[in-house]
């Protein structure tokens, strides 16, 4: 019981952090306005600037899923006020709208990647992906082959789809990959099960909320097109 007792102040301390990841897909004037879909991915620039200049302004400081899991760990201190910035698919308007506005603010955030789609069509390159790593401002990580419902797949093409993306990344960056984005935001205990066998060790779905812990299946908040400053300021900042 004493032993126990002891252990309940950290136990505590690492159930108060509450983090907020934050989740983006396209940074662009949305060129399909009479879509819906396309009008809540799509943040345009402006909007994207004036976000992470709330950020700034209110001192918040951006870290990557390995300092998180890191602070969850016990082995880093955290900073008084952590995001984690996280952007989905690997479109090019990442690097072509959204990194110089991370430059500006010296902000970190983690990009990942569809690697069937590298190199296609409005899709970001290997030699981008390769020039934003090096700037120590962004990492990559896994968002699957092909961008499947992973829960709708045959354990074999399950397992194909996580290791391929995870090997690739790795061979291409030259970094070990350690957290897999599940696209649709669609997993299930074997989904994850797969994810952890091939080396994975979180997850991030698109369901709402604040991360309190380390998981195979952590929660975002979603940053939509139609959102105010004043909105996004209180999705951030609320508890």
């Amino acid at each position: 019981m004493r032993n126990f007792l002891k252990a309940l102040p950290s136990l505590w301390s690492a159930r108060a952090i509450r983090v907020p990841i934050l989740m983006y897909h396209y940074i662009r004037v949305n060129p399909y306005p009479e879509d819906r879909a396309s009008a809540t991915l799509s943040v345009t620039p402006d909007a994207f600037a004036a976000q992470m200049a709330y950020l700034a302004q209110n001192r918040y400081t951006s870290i990557t899923l390995d300092t998180l899991y890191d602070i969850f760990k016990k082995r880093q201190s955290p900073p008084v006020k952590p995001v984690v910035l996280t952007f989905d698919d690997g479109y090019l308007d990442f690097y072509l709208n959204a990194y110089p506005i991370l430059q500006r603010y010296n902000f970190q955030a983690v990009s990942f990647v569809s690697t069937g789609g590298v190199g296609q069509k409005r899709y970001l390159c290997w030699n981008q992906i390769r020039e934003m790593q090096s700037s120590g401002l962004i990492l990559f990580e896994a968002h699957t082959v092909t961008h499947p419902n992973l829960t709708k797949l045959r354990y074999p093409e399950l397992l194909d789809e996580l290791q391929g993306c995870k090997n690739t990344l790795q061979a291409q960056t030259g970094r070990i990959v350690h957290f897999i984005s599940y696209p649709y935001g669609r997993t299930n205990s074997l989904v994850m099960s797969a994810a952890r066998k091939v080396g994975f060790i979180g997850g991030l779905g698109t369901w709402y909320g604040k991360t309190r812990y380390p998981s195979m299946n952590m929660p975002r908040i979603e940053i939509i097109g139609q959102m105010t400053l004043r909105a996004f300021a209180g999705r951030v900042s609320s508890k």
